[in-house]
C-alpha cells in the first residue's frame, strides 16, 4: 500500500513538472505562428502598397494627361469659336454681296428684255437661246444666281461683239406700199444700217429709235449699198462708197 501511494505521488509530481513546459511550448508555438503571420502581413502590405503607389502614379499621370487635353480642347474651342465668328461675319458679308448681285442681275434681266425687243434681227437671232432664259419676273426665277449671271454675261458679250462689228443679214422688209421684199441689210454696229434689193431697186436707211429700229426708204442708194455689201464680202475691190448716215 505504501508503495502504491509513493508511485501515485511520484506520477503526480512528474505531471506537475511537465505541465508548465507544455504551456511554454504552446505559447512559443503561438508566438512563432504570430511572427510568421505578421511577417506575411508585412510582406503582403508592402506588395499592396507598391501596387497602390503604382496605381496612384498612373492615376496622377492620367489626371495630368487629361488636364493637358482639357486645356488643349478649351483652347481649340476658343479658336473654333473665333473662327466661327469670323465665318459668320464673312457669311453676312457674302449675303449682302449676293443681295446686291441679285438686285443687279434682276435689273439687267429686265433691261435686256426691253433692249432685245428693239434690237436688230441678227442680234436677236444670235442670243435667241439665251434670251429665252431671261425670266419675265426675276423675283420668281428658279435658276441659280450663277446661271442667271452667266446668261446675262453671255447676252452682254454678244451685244458688245455686235456693237463692234459690221454685220450683213438677209431680212424681209415691209415697203411703204404695203408689200414686202427680201433685202440684204448692212449693220454698222448699233449706230446705222442700210438695206437694198438691187433687182427691185429697193433701198433704205435704218437707225435705232426708242421703240426699235426706224427704217426710211431711200431707193436712190440701192447701187451704193449693194457695192458696200459686195466689198465687205470681198466680192469686189475696196473703194469709196458714199452712204447716208446720221450721228446722234
Amino acid at each position: 500500500m505504501a508503495f502504491l501511494v509513493a508511485a501515485i505521488g511520484f506520477a503526480a509530481g512528474a505531471f506537475a513538472q511537465e505541465e508548465p513546459w507544455s504551456e511554454t511550448r504552446l505559447l512559443l508555438e503561438k508566438w512563432i505562428e504570430a511572427r510568421r503571420l505578421l511577417s506575411e502581413e508585412r510582406r503582403d502590405w508592402r506588395v499592396a502598397r507598391e501596387i497602390l503607389e503604382e496605381r496612384i502614379g498612373a492615376l496622377r499621370r492620367d489626371i495630368e494627361y487629361w488636364r493637358e487635353k482639357t486645356a488643349q480642347a478649351q483652347q481649340e474651342m476658343l479658336t473654333t469659336e473665333q473662327e466661327m465668328e469670323a465665318l459668320r461675319e464673312r457669311r453676312e458679308e457674302l449675303l449682302r454681296a449676293v443681295s446686291g448681285v441679285t438686285e443687279t442681275i434682276s435689273r439687267l434681266e429686265t433691261e435686256l428684255r426691253a433692249l432685245l425687243a428693239r434690237a436688230p434681227a441678227p442680234l436677236r437671232e444670235r442670243v435667241k437661246l439665251l434670251s429665252q432664259r431671261l425670266p419675265e419676273d426675276p423675283a420668281q426665277s428658279r435658276m441659280s444666281l450663277g446661271e442667271r449671271a452667266q446668261n446675262v454675261a453671255g447676252i452682254l458679250n454678244e451685244m458688245d461683239k455686235f456693237a463692234r462689228e459690221i454685220t450683213i443679214s438677209s431680212e424681209v422688209r415691209e415697203l411703204p406700199d404695203g408689200t414686202a421684199a427680201e433685202v440684204s441689210v448692212l449693220y454698222f454696229g448699233f449706230g446705222q444700217a442700210w438695206y437694198c434689193n438691187v433687182g427691185r431697186g429697193i433701198a433704205g436707211v435704218g437707225r435705232p429709235g426708242s421703240e426699235g429700229w426706224v427704217w426710211e426708204a431711200r431707193n436712190e442708194i440701192a447701187g451704193d449699198v449693194a457695192a458696200a455689201i459686195a466689198m465687205f464680202r470681198n466680192e469686189r475691190p475696196a473703194a469709196y462708197v458714199p452712204l447716208p448716215a446720221s450721228v446722234r
